[in-house]
């Protein structure tokens, strides 16, 4: 078996797995309590509340009877084998218990018990996650809040209890995060197909539930929470496959350095480098959200809103206040108001509207009855005015949520709702849209999130799928570096032997220890020429004073490697000098930055953006995880400021974007062929009308490792 064949077999034995812990038919919960207050009683009473309809065995070395039901003492008195086994005793009798579990044959459990890694005992989380290997038992948790499966109507959850069943599945590795998404989807009646807690993630993890719902039929979209990330380059693979058949919106915390430390004690877990992982986002179709509600935002309009055909929206309301919103956020999201085409306004204008009504995209019609929205809609999807109408109220609009739906079965268009300032009209019509498909937000600006967030996923999806982005790599097959190995930096000369080997343009240059030698190098490689220190002491070269640049004349080649060497001296004492490197100066160009970096979670990434003085002025840097292809290298120039200024504005010459994108692509086949870079830069990178040049190498490298 080849190892792509035994990871296809593995992947489809844990969707198997998630399956048979969702539709257990039968659940022993062992740990129940008689305290209302305690997990033990609360899980078991919301496993009842939920409406299961399978066999519950609760199991207490008590024994007696709770909740109507008879408490067992232990799993071996069990009238017959379960299917599932929810935990919830501390955590030094988890193992006992689920070697018990897998003695018996029971396939799956669910490890509510806290404890573990989180608190310091890394020993238990080790112990547990050896019986699930040994055993092939396989669980979710520990330290979680539970797990609840709306379509088998198992709620092993011990708060909050879900019953509203919707397209809607929350994975997240906050108890709270789970409960407050779960709360929202229920209220507002978009509902949830499930709600899973991902805790310590000894076993089943997020990528693991990914695959699960991917290709769960109960499922439409998929909202995450993520503090940390088992295994990041896994997660990306799932993540592949995943926003191929279903949108992913995900929220990742740890975005600063507190919020990382905060999310690493909170579940041990790596939280790695937010600006990674949003070009992780960009480049595997995830809907990357900057809060919990934006999360919920973009969940909203992922799962309701019927697939956009395009970026265009129309907005139509009795408000120009809330119209005027909804244009201001659009941008943001990547949308367009488009004008409105002229028959349209004439067709509109015939119906009798005020006078007062400002017939332009956004539309404020005055003040119309529900009823005076329907057919300004069928005109305009008519007309194909746009690719999602917002019916944008602002008012109480009593018969809106019947009109909705109507008009949402109606037209090619996808339709959505933002809801404001409607008093009980509102409190009453929205859930009634939204339980009938129609996402609906209580603001212009939500409302536009959501929409923007259907409208990138629907692109990533059909570009993807039309073989324009297909990802044919297996991620996984790289080991990753320990973060804390020791590394060095190398000098620019041994940095550029790497270069050589993937035909990285770099000037002709030589390396000079004495002043005639520097002469004579010049000489070879034509005037001008710049001088740069070779030192592995100096990691910044021209805060030292390591670099000298246009010299044109023997005279100033000899003075300029005398001063260079005293002013590097004088600023790094007992530096240890290799010698000077002699390059020819590169005439002028767009100077861009492109670079590598070991990235804690997710190995190689590559970086590109303005160079020069402005990478730290602007930090306008894009990411994208290596190995690269050749979409994700022009994507990742598209998205930066510095690409007006590659493509000529204001009569400036283009610049060589082929060249740029298949320098990327080198860069990326050389940190993934030589394991040993930690961190690459290539700043700047001088871009021309044909072709570029490398100015300046700067690589780190893991100590005992070296050019293969």
């Amino acid at each position: 078996m080849s190892a792509g064949e035994g990871s296809g077999k593995q992947l489809l034995q844990t969707v198997q797995a998630i399956d048979r812990i969702f539709k257990a038919r039968s659940v022993a919960v062992v740990g129940v309590s008689s305290d209302p207050a305690k997990l033990g009683y609360m899980t078991l009473e919301s496993i009842l509340k939920g409406g299961y309809d399978g066999r519950v065995y609760p199991v207490n070395p008590r024994g007696g009877e709770l909740l109507g039901l008879k408490v067992y003492k232990s799993l071996s008195q069990l009238p017959g084998r379960p299917d599932l086994v929810v935990i919830l005793v501390p955590a030094r009798f988890v193992p006992g218990v689920l070697r018990e579990a897998a003695g018996q044959g029971i396939p799956g459990a669910v490890i509510l018990s806290a404890g573990f890694r989180e608190a310091g005992r890394a020993d238990l989380e080790e112990e547990i996650a050896a019986i699930a290997r040994e055993t092939g038992l396989r669980f979710a948790g520990p330290n979680i809040q539970g797990i609840n499966y709306l379509p088998n109507k198992l709620c092993a959850m011990f708060f909050p209890v879900i019953t509203t069943r919707g397209p809607l599945a929350v994975v997240a590795q906050s108890g709270s995060v789970t409960a407050a998404l779960s709360e929202w989807a229920a209220g507002e009646g978009l509902g949830i197909s499930a709600a899973i807690n991902l805790g310590n993630q000894t076993d089943l993890c997020e990528a693991d539930y990914l695959e699960y719902f991917s290709t769960d039929e109960n499922t439409g979209a998929v909202a995450l929470y993520l503090e940390g990330i088992k295994n990041g380059r896994r997660f990306l693979e799932a993540a592949a496959r995943a926003t191929l058949r279903k949108p992913v919106a995900v929220l990742k915390a740890g975005r600063s350095e507190t919020g990382r430390l905060a999310a690493s004690s909170h579940t041990g877990s790596l939280a790695g480098r937010h600006e990674v992982f949003s070009g992780a986002c960009r480049q595997f179709g995830l809907i990357n959200a900057g809060s919990l509600d934006t999360l919920y935002d973009y969940a909203r309009g992922l799962a309701a809103l019927k697939e956009p055909r395009g970026n265009r929206v129309l907005s139509i309301s009795t408000s120009g206040g809330m119209g005027t919103l909804a244009a201001d956020e659009a941008g943001a999201e990547g949308l367009v108001l488009p004008p409105l085409p002229d028959g349209l306004v004439r067709e509109i204008q015939s119906l009798g509207i005020s006078p007062l009504a400002h017939l332009a995209n956004p539309i404020d019609l005055g003040y119309v009855p529900s009823e005076g929205f329907k057919p300004v809609v069928l005109l305009a999807d008519k007309y194909e005015a746009a690719d999602i109408i917002l019916l944008n109220l602002g008012d109480p609009m009593p018969g809106m949520p019947e009109i909705a739906v109507e008009l949402a079965g109606r037209i090619k268009a996808a339709l959505a709702v933002s809801y404001a300032g409607g008093g009980e009209e509102e409190k009453k019509g929205r859930p009634a849209m939204m339980a009938a498909g129609i996402p609906v937000f209580s603001s212009p600006e939500r409302a536009i999130r959501g929409i923007g967030a259907a409208v990138r996923a629907t692109r990533f999806r059909r570009e993807r799928q039309a073989g324009e982005g297909a990802y044919s790599l297996s991620l996984t097959d790289l080991p990753l570096r320990d973060k804390a190995a020791e590394s060095r930096l190398i000098t620019e000369p041994e940095a550029v032997q790497y270069l050589k080997r993937y035909n990285i343009p770099y000037p002709e240059h030589g390396l000079a220890r004495s002043a005639e030698e520097a002469v004579k190098i010049a000489a070879g490689t034509g005037y001008p020429v710049v001088l740069k220190i070779v030192s592995p002491d100096v990691a910044h070269k021209s805060d030292a004073g390591g670099v000298i640049t246009g010299l044109e004349t023997p005279s100033q080649v000899r003075e300029a490697y005398d001063r260079i060497l005293a002013r590097v001296l004088a600023a790094v004492p007992g530096a240890s000098i290799e010698g000077v490197l002699v390059c020819r100066q590169a005439p002028q160009g767009l100077e861009v930055i492109v670079g590598a970096l070991e990235d804690e979670v997710f190995g190689p990434a590559i970086m590109f953006g303005l160079g020069g003085i402005f990478t730290e002025v602007f930090q306008d840097v894009s990411f994208r995880i290596a190995p690269l292809m050749p979409f994700d290298a022009a994507e990742m120039i598209r998205e930066t400021k510095a690409y007006p200024l590659l493509r000529g504005i204001r009569g400036q010459t283009p610049c060589d974007i082929q060249a740029l994108e298949q320098l990327l692509l080198a860069v990326s086949r050389l940190v993934m062929e030589h394991r040993e870079i930690k961190e690459l830069d290539l700043n700047p990178v001088r871009v021309f009308k044909e072709g570029l040049l490398v100015l300046d190498a700067r690589m780190g490298v893991f100590v005992g490792m070296g050019l293969v």
